[in-house]
């Protein structure tokens, strides 16, 4: 089943889109020479959208007025402020504005609204036009962000022995990757920043340095693939770098029910150029979405993220997120980085490692279905060229851990995080996991190290553990505590 949400009347267009002409015509034929030099008209843009955290602006060009034009609206959830005035009014001028909400709490998910821009002719004609205006409390698009989430592991992809410390994966049973990026119908993708250094282009408020950069065609798409079960979420964010030109990006969620496949789609007109910007989707644009798996008490797990353009054009995604509003991040779908050396042996010797799947593999509250097994005394971790999180003493490093029922004595897990040297981070913090059941600890940054804004600048290192007997381990993250 395909279930569909369009966005219409300019949804992020944050750039002009194109000009409108004024609607008038003239009643007798010009006289001078002048009269066809100054045309009585006014050029206004299509549209905006206005979010709590979005306040745009908006310019009309004019000439052959009598004074500079004057914009008002009908709604009363729409302010409107006169930011500059520029040029003449007779021979030609521009006044911008600024648009903003006058309230926190839209009832619709997106309420429409116009505002007539109207202005007054030499001749003493009034010619008007309008600018649609969409208008949300429900989605969210910032352009200053920052990351306050960052997956370490969660052992859903990137599983060969080269990125994990020449450890043979077939250890234990593991079908391979959990994420895979497919295309069709002409579209291309390139994984920009492989070798792991920062980019110009890269989001300044990014968690890494890596993101995709997708060559759409109007007859292609994108297609991740990922096994995902997200018990603790209600938004998806995700960031896109615009194209050269405005188009309409197609975004297809699909679940696996036990009536088979279910799937949601969205429209988002993404305005032209510009830098990247963030957005959010709160499920309640989609009736029934519920992207948790059976085991987790949900209608079944999100199996693939589906992107395509309907027109010819470049642009980029990062960081796939799905999280909860008001908090922030809780689980990866994708977003592009990988750990530059997942270490062990032969840098630690003492430990042996492996894979684990299967219904005593995972948590049940887990987002994927694999784990690390790890066993010995010894350490192990993840370097990373640098992982950029925006956190305070209260965040948590969190990780999922199970002890083993057949060791004696207690499983240990010591945690730290390192920075360079930065912000007194070195430090380890230890943990005992329960024998044969799973459980999720959540260490404050704030016993890791004595400075969170480090985790910022110079940013995240290393990840590492110390391990003393058998256990499993899951779901490494940075994020904020809730």
């Amino acid at each position: 089943m395909r279930r569909s949400v369009t966005l219409f009347t300019g949804l992020l267009v944050l750039a002009s889109l194109g000009w409108l002409t004024g609607c008038d015509t003239f009643d007798s034929n010009p006289s001078e020479v002048e009269d066809f030099d100054i045309q009585e008209n006014m050029n206004t843009p299509t549209g905006r959208t206005v979010t709590p955290d979005l306040s745009p602006q908006f310019s009309v060009n004019y000439q052959g007025l009598a004074a500079s034009p004057t914009a008002s609206s009908p709604s009363d959830v729409l302010a409107i402020d006169t930011v500059s005035t520029q040029g003449d009014a007779t021979r030609g001028g521009e006044r911008r504005w600024r648009l903003s909400l006058t309230t926190d709490n839209i009832d619709q998910v997106l309420a429409q609204a116009s505002v007539l821009i109207e202005g007054r002719t030499t001749g003493g004609r009034t010619i008007t036009d309008t600018l649609a205006v969409s208008a949300t409390t429900t989605l969210q698009v910032q352009r200053d962000f920052t990351s306050s989430f960052a997956v370490v592991a969660d052992y859903e992809g990137d599983v060969t022995a080269s990125t994990y410390g020449g450890n043979d994966p077939a250890t234990e049973a593991y079908e391979g990757s959990q994420r895979t990026i497919q295309t069709s119908g002409g579209t291309s993708t390139t994984l920009v920043n492989q070798s792991f250094s920062q980019s110009t282009n890269q989001p300044g408020g990014s968690n890494g340095v890596r993101y995709l950069e997708i060559e759409g065609s109007s007859s292609g798409s994108t297609t991740i693939q990922r096994w995902m079960s997200v018990s603790n979420a209600d938004i998806f964010t995700f960031l896109v770098r615009p194209a050269s030109s405005s188009f309409i990006l197609t975004i297809s969620f699909t679940e696996e029910t036990e009536n088979g496949p279910e799937t949601y789609e969205l429209d988002l007109p993404i305005p032209a150029g510009g830098g990247w910007l963030k957005i959010g989707v709160p499920f309640e644009f989609f009736e029934g979405f519920n992207p948790v798996a059976a085991r987790a008490g949900g209608n079944g797990p999100l199996t693939s993220i589906d992107l395509s353009a309907d027109r010819d054009v470049t642009y980029a995604i990062d960081e796939l997120v799905f999280g909860k509003q008001g908090v922030g991040g809780r689980a990866e779908f994708h977003d592009f980085e990988r750990t530059t050396l997942a270490y062990g042996p032969p840098f630690c010797t003492g430990n042996s490692y492996g894979f684990a799947m299967g219904t005593d593999s995972v948590s049940t509250a887990s987002d994927g279905l694999t784990s690390r097994r790890l066993s010995g005394q010894d350490c192990f971790g993840y370097n990373y060229g640098r992982l950029y999180v925006d956190v305070d003493g209260s965040d948590v490093l969190s990780f999922r851990a199970k002890g083993s029922t057949d060791t004696a004595g207690e499983d240990v897990v010591e945690v730290f995080v390192q920075t360079g040297g930065a912000g007194g981070f070195g430090g380890t913090v230890s943990r005992v996991a329960p024998d044969g059941n799973w459980k999720t600890f959540e260490v404050p940054i704030s016993q890791l190290g004595d400075d969170p804004s480090a985790l910022l600048d110079p940013g995240i290192n290393n990840i590492g553990f110390n391990a003393d007997g058998t256990f499993l381990l899951d779901d490494v993250k940075i994020m904020p505590k809730e």
